[in-house]
């Protein structure tokens, strides 16, 4: 069985059309769009709109959710639910995984933008080699995973030799937010 939460506000429109859900699977999208209800109602998803309107409202309210989900199972179902979250949001996605973490709840993040393209600093842009790149990328926290060797525009191999040189010296290393993501030093 599976938990969807759907960050609507983030992702739009067309990518809730996409999410693939069974009959058991529970759905919960967060929108206060109109045009949203009218595509959860004709999925047999549940609507949620009731938190403010303001800027990461709906973020806020999907992880007091999501706390509430995990809080209400008991520990051994936790072996037959996985978590799912769909959005684009970086800070939402850790906060999301960190909580799962927590009770040993499995959990994965689905991101829907593939074009995601990840703006170097002027100063990284002179030196442009793969060191470089993943280093100007871990400004914030990040996982080490596909995606964000695909947003780089790297191999598999220059991401490994980058990734590997980068944590030799000593210039990057794992977040204290969540050990799956990594930051510079």
């Amino acid at each position: 069985m599976k938990m969807i939460f759907v960050d609507a506000e983030n992702i739009g429109l067309k990518e809730i059309e996409k999410v693939k859900a069974t009959a058991v699977d529970k759905v919960f999208v967060f929108s206060k769009s109109e045009a949203v209800q009218s595509v959860c109602e004709k999925s047999l998803f549940l609507y949620l709109s009731d938190y403010p309107s303001g800027a990461n409202q709906a973020d806020f309210y999907i992880i007091a959710y999501l706390s509430r989900v995990l809080s209400a199972l008991d520990k051994k179902q936790f072996g037959t639910v996985n978590f799912e979250l769909y959005s684009n949001d970086e800070n939402l996605i850790s906060a999301f995984e960190f909580q799962c973490t927590q009770l040993g709840a499995s959990s994965i993040s689905i991101r829907t933008k593939d074009d995601t393209v990840i703006q170097l600093p002027a100063v990284a842009k002179k030196s442009n080699t793969p060191q470089d790149k993943v280093f100007s990328a871990l400004s914030s926290p990040k996982a080490l995973d596909p995606n964000l060797q695909k947003q780089l525009g790297l191999s598999k191999a220059d991401f490994s030799k980058a990734i590997n040189a980068l944590t030799k010296s000593k210039k990057i290393q794992r977040s204290a937010e969540s050990k799956r993501k990594w930051v510079r030093c």
